[in-house]
């Protein structure tokens, strides 16, 4: 029987990469700089200049960089964000953490993103954000949600948490709102060796408040001086080190994701599935999963696995049905893409070092399913 092919890979890349990393980590331990040292601040400069914005401020992880960022455009208690359900719980969980309250906008059906239209009929006084998440790694329709945002007078944080070295109109994603939040979590397209995230942004207020709100609120150049009321949630240096190696790679890997896309597409046609859309002209993705929409999707899902083809699903139980937000009393069929995604979505396995091979048997495997019903 062939080799089982994973959702992800990270033991390729990390074999890849092991001389490097090693190098990179214990020259940071040992340089005794634990935290906001040399590596976090080289690192800090090398991802603005990558995604092209003024500043990157490093954090603990994807969940605090939202929380930050929110916090560092004002936003707080009695305010409103209007955000997805179709998302991971860090959305949302980051939202409240700053004591607002998240009000979610139904999904559109073909991209799996917030849908403009429906953020419109969401907005109130209190609402004060817009919290766009680019799922899956395809950017988000940013065009109208600024638009949105600049007639209502709006703030927009973009979580990038899978969306990397996306675009829109050749802009990257987290240079486009007033700030975007980065996850490095280990499965993340840039992951670190634990948790790890980052804020980019090119308003120079919220850069300064970010840096101040992930040091306990210490005041700029002050060392026991506090201008806000923050937290420790600083990135480590061992982790800068790491994402500094492995940053150097990404523009590769992201090239190489969009080419096992590519295979897919191509291997996928004819069969009952729905494939990723195609950003228009200027826009890229960057393909953190490969999503399909698919009939049957439970009954492929466990095919697949019997034959040692990883897939998962994300996300099956959208965040309105989630026991933490029972007592808030949302109701399903106010969000009715979002309730169908979560039933016909399905992953099948997505990381740079996937050949053309593995890809053409995961494309024979859904065929097989499909001709034998």
């Amino acid at each position: 029987m062939a080799d089982n092919i994973p959702l992800f890979n990270l033991q390729k890349q990390h074999e890849s990469l092991k001389k490097e990393l090693n190098t990179a980590a214990l020259d940071a331990l040992n340089s005794m700089h634990w935290l906001l040292g040399p590596q976090t601040e080289a690192f800090e400069k090398e991802f603005a200049e990558m995604m092209g914005v003024k500043h990157c401020i490093s954090c603990s992880s994807g969940a605090s960089a939202i929380q930050i960022a929110l916090g560092a455009a004002g936003i707080g208690k009695g305010d409103e964000v209007i955000t997805t359900p179709f998302t991971f719980i860090a959305t949302t969980s980051s939202v409240s953490l700053t004591g607002a309250k998240f009000v979610f906008a139904d999904i559109d059906p073909h991209t799996y993103n917030i849908d403009p239209k429906d953020i419109e009929r969401k907005i109130t006084k209190k609402t004060k954000a817009i919290l766009p998440v680019h799922l899956y790694g395809y950017p988000a329709d940013m065009a109208a949600i600024m638009q949105l945002a600049g007639e209502h007078d709006l703030k927009v944080i973009e979580d990038c948490a899978q969306a990397h070295l996306a675009t829109v109109d050749d802009v990257k994603v987290g240079g486009i709102g007033d700030a975007g939040a980065f996850s490095f979590y280990p499965s993340k397209n840039l992951g670190a060796c634990g948790d790890a995230g980052a804020i980019t942004t090119n308003d120079d207020a919220i850069a300064d408040r970010c840096r101040s709100l992930r040091h306990s609120g210490r005041a700029k150049d002050k060392a026991y001086e506090y201008d806000l009321e923050g937290s420790t949630l600083r990135m480590d240096e061992v982790q800068a080190a790491i994402l500094r190696v492995k940053m150097r790679h990404l523009q590769e890997w992201t090239d190489a994701r969009q080419k096992v896309a590519s295979w897919y597409a191509e291997g996928l046609q004819g069969l009952p599935v729905v494939t990723p859309p195609v950003p228009p002209a200027g826009g890229s993705q960057s393909y953190y999963v490969y999503t399909l929409r698919v009939e049957d999707r439970d009954g492929l899902q466990a095919y697949l696995k019997e034959h040692g083809i990883g897939c998962a699903v994300y996300y099956p139980v959208p965040l309105y049905k989630q026991p933490a937000y029972k007592h808030l009393g949302f109701n399903a069929a106010d969000y009715p893409h979002a309730e169908k995604a979560a039933k016909e979505v399905l992953s099948i396995p997505m990381f740079p070092e996937l050949t053309q091979e593995q890809v053409a048997r995961v494309c024979d495997t859904i065929r097989d399913f499909y001709e034998k019903k």
